[in-house]
């Protein structure tokens, strides 16, 4: 069964019922928001966590290997038990980003929090790691490649003398 959902970003969509997870607790910042629903194409790394309640509200997300293929964040016991996972493997993982309207090749990613699914239960949990290896602002991009899209971008006569 269909609910049809109206979104900021995707306008108005249909998502199967089926297909929403739940997070009991919301997530930081958006404590009533406890049911969402994943969108965009299959084909793309970057997908919309768009909230069922309020589809104002669309957070990019991606798997945090694409940001950082060495992740391997400990998910303390207390939140798997919480999301009826007996092994982080069970689970799937993604990451909120922050994408820049105007430089979106600024984008970083939020490594320190990630979102926690167990895909059979359809739960989620967002989840804050006591990890100083992880960041909430971790770059998307290396400073050589931003720096390379900056200047590529900049009119013709303003570029530096680098070819």
């Amino acid at each position: 069964m269909g609910i049809k959902l109206k979104t900021v970003i995707m306008g108005e969509i249909e998502v199967d019922e089926e297909a929403i997870i739940t997070f009991p607790n919301g997530l930081p910042g958006f404590p009533g928001a406890k049911r969402w629903v994943f969108a965009g194409n299959d084909e793309e790394t970057i997908k919309w966590l768009i909230c069922v309640d309020c589809g104002h509200i669309c957070l990019p997300v991606a798997p945090p290997e694409v940001v950082d293929p060495n992740y391997s964040p400990h998910i303390p016991i207390e939140n798997l038990e919480r999301l009826q996972l007996k092994d982080i493997r069970d689970a799937v993982l993604m990451v909120i980003l922050n994408l820049p309207r105007e430089k979106p090749w600024r984008g970083t990613a939020n490594l320190l929090a990630p979102l926690v699914l167990n895909p059979t239960l359809r739960l989620g949990e967002q989840v804050v790691l006591l990890d100083e290896r992880y960041s909430v602002h971790t770059p998307l991009l290396s400073e050589e490649e931003r720096a390379r899209i900056e200047a590529s971008l900049q009119p013709e006569g303003q570029q530096g003398g680098e070819e």
